[in-house]
């Protein structure tokens, strides 16, 4: 049953706007709100997590409802990502001091909640800075996994994890970022994320504070409004931002785009992103040092709302998500993602034919499972099975809710912006290249929708029309065993001078 929310006033999103200071890591800023908005965190079903596991993406205790007949997962409420450079010495035995004190400090902080989303998830990513600028290469080169499918395509060797790219449709002034690490932090609660945050990175007191090995680039907050029955907190920010175009969101959308991201069936089952999941991807095997990592891709998209809103009527707006094909009735959220609704290369060839091509159609062909496959583990993945977990979110940062470099980062405080922190979980990140080309018209068969004798450009194309991305960058997601300072354990000198921490 829908909640009568309180109306959110333009004059209370600013006082929590100033109530932002830069470098406050975890201040709330406009965020705040939300705690005002939402009587109580959203309803979930009862059940305890035995515990954490090994996947960092995964988190266990999400609900699944049905919306339009389809099944949705709804994921955490809000979502942090603090992004950095190191600050910790580059011999050994600092930068093993420094994994011993990362991990025990997340351990404790993660101590205090239940692996659920009404408890906390922290994701700990590292960016190839990190294992070019602090570890040998030689190590790298031995361990780091390969990716054997796009090693044969290239012809040369390539690992997991590359530098991102820019996409045909991203402008020249899209920035490709070089953190070394980046945490990504979930919770339905902003007071968990927060006293986390706190502890980590602000509180020099703090037994668990690690934020002098750290020097903070940017913090990007956000949220994943639950939609369906009850009112769209998007919609509800974005009035009190003052964003042109909030009127027309959906009143009961889960993102400000008006449509549900989160379909079960259009998001990777289990651990099928991980490295050594599906046979031929990767080097690794289910006992490989970095088994249970997964490759993650971040980028931040201004979205415009109002010509989203204003140029396309609900039916174009079906078209453009999903496909020129595909029919919903007005005002749905929710529209069928499964195995049987991609859309065949031929469909595509169609659809750009006649001038008009669809975010999701054009997807699909690079995200789904070619032929039924028994994975690593002997579980059998159908043709059509998604090959990557989207943890987007919505945000009004501009770009981001705290940047080191506003300068480069054109970050501007003071006014607030439509927007998506992206986040897409794959096996490699060629992968995630793959997907992100054909979402362009640049399909993996070497199909260039964009020239002759189809010549789409991307005022036809999907939703490139809206969105537009300001900064990305690709991380390495190690398996939480391994998830702090990967690889430093392995250095020379130190199975000899820490023994004893080595083994822990």
């Amino acid at each position: 049953m829908p909640h009568d929310y309180p109306r959110l006033s333009r004059r209370r999103f600013l006082k929590y706007a100033a109530a932002f200071s830069a470098g406050a890591i975890s201040a709330r800023g406009i965020y705040g709100v939300l705690d005002d908005l939402l009587a109580a965190p959203p309803a979930r079903a009862a059940g305890v997590a035995a515990t954490r596991p090994n996947e960092q993406y995964l988190i266990d205790g999400l609900d699944v409802v049905t919306d339009n007949g389809v099944a949705v997962i709804i994921p955490p409420l809000y979502h942090d990502i603090v992004t950095a450079e190191l600050a910790t010495g580059a011999t050994a035995t600092a930068l093993f001091t420094a994994q011993v004190r990362l991990e025990r400090a997340l351990a404790a902080v993660e101590a205090k909640y239940p692996p659920t989303p009404q408890g906390l998830n922290i994701v700990v990513g590292w960016g190839l800075p990190y294992f070019h600028d602090y570890l040998p290469a030689a190590l790298v080169e031995r361990l780091l996994p390969v990716d054997r499918a796009y090693s044969t395509q290239s012809g040369t060797r390539q690992y997991v994890l590359l530098d991102a790219i820019r996409f045909p449709s991203d402008r020249d002034e899209m920035l490709v970022e070089q953190n070394h690490v980046m945490f990504l932090l979930r919770s339905d609660s902003q007071a968990n994320i927060a006293a986390a945050q706190h502890a980590l990175f602000e509180d020099h007191g703090d037994p668990n504070y690690i934020g002098d090995l750290l020097s903070i680039t940017s913090v990007r907050k956000g949220f994943v409004g639950r939609g369906f029955g009850t009112p769209s907190i998007a919609k509800q920010l974005a009035q009190a931002a003052g964003i042109t175009g909030w009127d027309k969101i959906p009143d009961k959308a889960q993102l400000m785009l008006g449509f549900t991201s989160t379909q079960r069936s259009a998001l990777a089952p289990d651990n099928l992103v991980s490295f050594e999941t599906m046979p031929g991807v990767t080097d690794q095997w289910p006992d490989g040092y970095f088994a249970g990592g997964c490759s993650m891709h971040l980028s931040h998209l201004f979205e415009d709302i109002n010509l989203w809103y204003g140029s396309f009527d609900h039916t174009a707006r079906v078209g453009r998500m999903f496909s020129p094909r595909t029919s919903a009735a007005p005002d749905t959220v929710t529209v069928p993602n499964d195995a049987d609704d991609v859309s065949t290369l031929q469909q595509l060839k169609d659809d750009a034919t006649g001038g008009l091509l669809g975010h999701n159609a054009t997807l699909q062909q690079a995200n789904r499972v070619v032929v039924d496959t028994t994975d690593n583990y002997g579980q059998m993945r159908i043709a059509g099975t998604p090959l990557s977990v989207r943890a987007d979110f919505n945000t009004l940062d501009n770009p981001f809710a705290f940047s080191s470099r506003p300068d480069v980062d054109q970050w501007n405080p003071d006014v607030k912006a439509a927007g998506m922190h992206f986040v897409a979980f794959t096996a490699t990140s060629q992968q995630f290249h793959a997907m992100r080309q054909a979402m362009d018209g640049v399909l993996p068969d070497g199909t260039n929708l964009r020239q002759a004798p189809y010549n789409i450009d991307d005022t036809a194309n999907g939703i490139n029309r809206v969105i537009r991305a300001t900064h990305r960058q690709n991380y390495l997601i190690p398996p939480r065993s391994r998830r702090a300072f990967p690889l430093v354990e392995l250095l020379d000198g130190i199975h000899r001078q820490f023994l004893p921490l080595v083994r822990r």
